[in-house]
Parts: C-alpha cells; structure tokens; sequence
C-alpha cells in the first residue's frame, strides 16, 4: 500500500511550523540515536546479559536506554516496566526489590528473560526486509510501545518514531490509511507519505513527528528549550585574567565532548559515511568555529563550541569579534551553530544543546566583554 502523492498536511500549518521550528531538538534526538546505536548494535543484542537488559538497577541497560535516555527520540514513559518482559524492582503491594516479570515469558527470571532476548531478535530481524512483515511484527509478545520505539532506533528508513497505538491509528486517518492496520504498518506509511509530500521529504524524522504532535495530536507536546533574554542586568567587574584560564580549562573539554556528540549526531542521521569528512579547525581560529562537518549530503554545518557558565544573571558564555562576524557573513549565516557544552558539579561536560547561531542572537543579548589594546612603544632621545 503506498501513500498518497501528496500527503493532506495543511500547507499553513507547515509554513508555520517550518518557520517556528527549534532545530536544536532534531539535532538532540538524531544525536541520542547515533549514541544508541553505537552502545547497542543490532549484532550485540544475542550477547545481552539480563543486567545489560533490565531497568531498576539505575545504571546503563537497554531497557534504561530505550525507555528514558532516549526521550528525545520518542517519549515511552508512562506504562508500567512490565512492557519490557522483565525488570529489576518492586510494585505497589510488594515492597522487595526482585526480577519481576510476566507470565507468558516464563516462570524463573532466567527463563523469562531467554525468552525476552528471543523475542526481542525475532522483532529485530522482523524489522530487516525492504518490506517487513507487519502482521508478524504486531504478533510479537513484546509490548505495543516498546516494540515501535526499537524498530524506530534500528530501521529509521522504515518506521517512524510514533510508538502510541492510539497516536497511530489517528494520524493514520488524518493522513487517509485505512483503519484497523497493524501499528508498525502505520509507522511505515506515516513514513512514506512524509516522503511523499514536496515540503516534509527533506525534513528528519525527528522534524516531522514534531510536526505531527504539534499540529495534530495535540498531547504529549514536545518540550523545547527556549532562549530568553538575561532575566537582571549587573555591572559586576570582572576578572578577565582568570575568565581566560577557566576558558582554557573547559574549553578542550568541551571540544572533545562536542566532536563526539557530532558525531553520534551524523550516526543517528544514517550519515556515518561523513564523519571521516569533519574538519577540525580549532588550530586556525582565523576560520571562525572550531570544526566544518555537515546537516546533510553537501550541506555544510559550522561548528562552535562554548563552554556554557552560570551566574546571576542566567547563562552565558564568551564569543569573540571574528567568531561573531563569521557567524553573519554571507557564506555562513544559516549553517553556523552553537555547540552549547553545560558541566555537572565535578567539571565534566554531561550535556550539549545545538542552536543556530542566527536563531540564538535574535533571543539572546550580547554585550562587550574585552577589548584588544594595540600600541606600540618607541623610546626616543631629546636634547635640552
């Protein structure tokens, strides 16, 4: 069953949305895809052990990875860890922290988790096929949700990241599919009529399921990050000696931590071939940003990274003259972003947002920070 030629998106709300967009979010989920990929690869899953596997312990899982780490790529949480076959904790009316699991995969923990992997690779090779078997993916045992959001990690060419039944069947109507399909099924036509129509077919995965939500489902919005304008002003005096040595500190962490996010970024957007085309420029700040790599096939990306800082007046960070105006020339506006790198209480970089830098200054305020001084000194002899 194929879409139809142009999918019935309402043409007003997809200027407008288009307009409004917060490409940040795209950047975030296509980033947390890649890291996904790389910490569970499809033919890593037969080695998962049932710790690897299960939520409740509070360190790395897949369980941990698919239902919460990965939000940005679609929200899962809500429903009990009972979706996952098998999890490590407690419930309402038992207190004790055990394996607990349902029925249908087995009467041991051991039993039920083999069970749970089993069914977990049959989904995975179900997903593999040019044109997957649909019927046989919804009669896998593993839960609704959880089921659509793995297929959507692994396969991004063939499901979207709609993992609610209920959010399916109806956007499957707006869109003119028939009812009572199977739900991966609707994943992959919602997937084909973005392809479909001339406004979406270029937009990510994660741009247009935030279309989607906003426009037509209408619960469970996407939360985006905003930029405001500095909530007070001060006139503190500044230190800039010791500005300059905290910059230095952070500011290779910082790099490092953003090279690889960028590059996770370019695995969870099935562009894995243009990492090795990264340029990395931090040794020519002449250039403006620290690394060329890219949105999309031929399709340059500008990269600065900045450490990002806290203080009384929200948050900041520090830009210099060349960086500013490269930002706003001809050939970089709209393709130059801000790699904003945010440290946890030991110092180690723990999160980074992507913004346009174009997007950023029109929310944001921007104030003289230092001034080069350039003189020369000429000693001179007079007479008397």
């Amino acid at each position: 069953m194929a879409a139809s030629k142009h999918a019935p998106f309402d043409a007003d709300a997809l200027a407008k949305f288009n307009a409004e967009y917060d490409s940040s979010h795209e950047d975030t989920a296509l980033q947390i895809r890649g890291e996904f990929i790389e910490a569970y690869p499809r033919g890593s899953l037969g080695k998962l052990t049932l710790d690897d596997y299960v939520t409740g312990h509070h360190g790395p899982s897949f369980c941990n990875f698919v239902e919460s780490k990965s939000k940005a790529w679609a929200n899962i949480q809500g429903a009990t860890a009972f979706k996952f076959g098998i999890y490590f904790g407690r419930t309402k009316s038992d207190p004790t922290r055990k394996y607990r699991f349902t029925s249908k995969f087995g009467t041991t923990s051991e039993e039920a988790f083999e069970s749970v992997k089993k069914v977990l690779h049959d989904l995975v090779r179900l997903g593999e096929p040019e044109t997957p078997d649909f019927k046989a993916i919804d009669d896998n045992p593993l839960s609704p949700m959880f089921k659509a959001k793995i297929l959507s990690l692994y396969f991004p060419e063939k499901f979207l990241a709609v993992c609610s039944p209920e959010h399916l069947k109806m956007l499957g109507s707006i869109t003119g599919f028939p009812d009572n399909l199977p739900n991966s099924q609707y994943q992959h036509l919602l997937l084909q009529a973005k392809r479909a129509h001339p406004t979406t077919r270029a937009w990510s995965n994660p741009k247009f399921m935030a279309f989607l939500y906003k426009v037509y489902v209408r619960v469970n919005r996407i939360t985006e990050i905003s930029i405001e304008k500095p909530r007070t002003k001060s006139h503190r005096r500044i230190d800039f000696e010791e500005v300059q040595k905290v910059r230095k500190e952070l500011g290779q962490k910082a790099e490092e931590f953003a090279l690889r996010w960028e590059k996770e970024r370019l695995i969870g957007a099935s562009l894995e071939q243009l990492i090795g085309k990264i340029e990395d420029q931090r040794e020519r700040p002449g250039y403006g940003y620290d690394f060329l790599s890219h949105s999309a096939v031929g399709v340059c990306r500008y990269i600065e990274v900045k450490s990002v800082g806290t203080d009384d007046e929200g948050q900041r960070f520090f830009l210099s003259d060349n960086e500013y105006r490269t930002s706003k020339s001809a050939d970089h506006s709209g393709a130059y972003y801000f790699y904003l790198v945010f440290f946890n209480r030991n110092g180690k970089p723990s999160s980074l947002r992507s913004f346009l830098a174009d997007q950023l200054y029109a929310n944001a305020e921007l104030a003289a920070a230092s001034y080069k001084v350039r003189f020369d000194l000429r000693e001179s002899t007079k007479s008397h």
